[in-house]
């Protein structure tokens, strides 16, 4: 019941959102109603540890994967890139040359350019997931993390988890999609569809 019940509200939510922007009230009236805020989140740049290890060989980075990051590292090895086992003993190094083909930097390069701040994506993320838990106590506000996926999966879920690819969400004009999507697919790869996306996939996931 409590599973179907968050469904709900996640899709009440999502009927809400217009584009590029949430229609949901204003943190004054939230507060006015029911004090101070509980939930803010903070997204972890999970992308930046990798760029790290990647750019610097760095075991210091590679140590915060694995111990800090575990499961991150495995989606992302397994899953997502699907390089092999993550516990294979060149599964490091076969991520790192990926990550060091010139296409890639390409995207990481743009990736800081354009994330640097994600204030405004944490804000909305605080707002949606604030909003369930005033109506569901026992709905657990998942970690949400960044990477860059290489063009693979835009959006991420495991249980109490969601990763987002940042390098899906470039904006319609960066050229090197053009090569990759259509324009119709293109129109949505812009930065305002995070949140909506990220939702949309939590949703599904929970209602496996």
């Amino acid at each position: 019941m409590k599973r179907h019940q968050t469904l709900f509200l996640l899709l009440v939510l999502l009927c809400v959102v217009g584009i590029g922007s949430w229609m949901l009230r204003p943190w004054d009236a939230l507060e006015k109603k029911w004090g101070a805020r509980q939930q803010e989140v903070v997204i972890d740049r999970y992308d930046r540890v990798l760029d790290e290890y990647v750019s610097l060989n760095s075991y210091t980075a590679l140590g915060r994967m694995n111990t800090q990051y575990p499961m991150e590292t495995k989606l992302l090895i397994e899953d997502v890139l699907k390089l092999g086992p993550v516990n294979d003993p060149n599964a490091e190094q076969r991520l790192r040359h990926y990550y060091l083909d010139s296409t890639v930097q390409v995207l990481l390069d743009e990736v800081h350019r354009q994330y640097g701040d994600m204030s405004d994506i944490e804000a909305d993320f605080s707002r949606v997931f604030e909003e369930l838990k005033q109506k569901d106590p026992d709905f657990r506000v998942p970690h949400v993390y960044t990477q860059v996926s290489c063009l693979n999966q835009s959006i991420v879920v495991g249980d109490t988890l969601i990763g987002i690819s940042l390098d899906k969400y470039l904006g319609a004009d960066f050229p090197l999609y053009a090569d990759f999507y259509t324009q119709e697919q293109r129109a949505q790869m812009n930065r305002e569809f995070i949140v909506r996306d990220a939702i949309n996939a939590y949703m599904q996931f929970l209602g496996n």
